[in-house]
C-alpha cells in the first residue's frame, strides 16, 4: 500500500524538467566529430561545445551557424564562433599569454541566443597554411517542452485544492493499509 501511495505521488509531480546539456563537437583535421545532430538528441536550453584536437601547429577552426535560415552564413542575424586554436599558450601566472586565444567555445541553443528550434545549418572551416577549407553540417534541436498538469491550482492559496486533495488521498489511504496491515503483520509475527 505504502508502494502504490509513493508511485501515485511520483505520478503527481506537476512538471517534469530536461536536465541542460553540453554536447560536445569534436573540431578535427578532417571535419567536425560528429558530422550533424539529428533530431530527438537536443533541445533548446542545450548547448553545443565545440573543441580544436586538430594537433596540427597553428591550424585554426571555427563554426558559423546559419541562425536565420536563408543561406548565408555571414549575415547580420547569424553567429560564428571565434577562430579556435589547438593550444594557447601560457605565460609565467597560468594565463594565456594571447587573451583572445580559444580551444574551446559554448554555443547555447535557445531563441534567446537568436536560434529557433528545428535544423540548423552550420559550416566548419579550418585554416591551416594559408588555405582554407569548409564543411557543411546540420545540428537539429527542439522546443524543450514540459509535461504540466492542467488542474494545477490558480486561486489564494485558502482556495488550492487541486494537487492537495490528491496527496491528501494518498496519505490517507498509506495510513489506512498500514494501520489494517500491521495487526495482521504482528499477530503472525507472535504466532510464530
Amino acid at each position: 500500500m505504502l508502494t502504490v501511495g509513493l508511485s501515485l505521488l511520483l505520478l503527481a509531480t506537476p512538471a517534469t524538467a530536461h536536465d541542460t546539456k553540453e554536447y560536445t563537437m569534436l573540431l578535427k583535421e578532417d571535419g567536425v566529430t560528429p558530422d550533424g545532430v539529428s533530431s530527438g538528441v537536443l533541445v533548446s536550453t542545450d548547448s553545443l561545445f565545440f573543441y580544436n584536437v586538430d594537433s596540427r601547429a597553428e591550424a585554426i577552426h571555427r563554426v558559423l551557424i546559419d541562425a536565420d535560415g536563408d543561406g548565408v552564413f555571414e549575415g547580420v542575424d547569424d553567429m560564428a564562433t571565434a577562430w579556435l586554436s589547438p593550444s594557447c599558450e601560457l605565460n609565467e601566472t597560468g594565463d594565456r599569454a594571447d587573451p583572445d586565444c580559444e580551444v574551446t567555445e559554448l554555443v547555447l541553443l535557445d531563441p534567446s541566443n537568436g536560434l529557433l528550434p528545428g535544423n540548423i545549418s552550420m559550416l566548419h572551416q579550418i585554416e591551416h597554411n594559408q588555405s582554407m577549407v569548409e564543411f557543411a553540417f546540420t545540428v537539429s534541436f527542439s522546443v524543450d517542452q514540459h509535461t504540466v498538469l492542467d488542474n494545477l491550482p490558480t486561486g489564494p492559496e485558502g482556495e488550492q485544492s487541486g494537487g492537495n486533495d490528491l496527496l491528501a488521498l494518498v496519505l490517507m489511504t498509506s495510513l489506512a493499509g498500514i494501520v489494517i496491515l500491521l495487526p495482521r503483520l504482528m499477530g503472525s509475527i507472535e504466532d510464530e
